[in-house]
């Protein structure tokens, strides 16, 4: 019998510098699920969650950002640089994603810009943990 397992280096260590990247990651993602669920328009001016659309659009989104921290803290309480690529992978298809949506709606640019920034050091925590695994 063979073992015909893809060995993806899941005890490899995260990098010092990822992990405080994605403490912060972390920080901010409890901000923004309090702004998303409590008070919108403390960072989206204008926005108020008086009736169900918006009560379901951005409690949904509060909720999927709660998702996202609980799957980075797990990744760092368990040092599983694999679980936090995959992770940080899933967050960058939603920032881009975010990107659009907020072009295609006319969003204010320093959100945009904002989101493209935390996309982009997204992008260099992959590069460095993708470095670390042994494939």
């Amino acid at each position: 019998m063979h073992n015909n397992q893809f060995k993806t280096g899941s005890h490899a260590d995260i990098p010092a510098s990822v992990k405080v990247f994605t403490w912060g990651l972390i920080l901010a993602g409890l901000f923004f699920a309090y702004v998303f669920m409590f008070n919108p328009g403390m960072v989206f001016h204008g926005a108020q969650i008086s009736d169900y659309s918006s009560q379901l659009g951005f409690y949904s989104t509060g909720v999927r950002v709660l998702g996202s921290v609980v799957a980075l803290l797990i990744s760092l309480v368990f040092n599983r640089a694999d679980w936090l690529l995959i992770t940080l992978i899933s967050r960058l298809a939603i920032e881009l994603g975010d990107i659009v949506v907020g072009f295609a709606t006319g969003g204010a640019m320093a959100n945009n810009a904002m989101v493209a920034l935390i996309a982009a050091f997204e992008l260099w925590a992959i590069v460095k943990l993708v470095r670390v695994q042994k494939l």
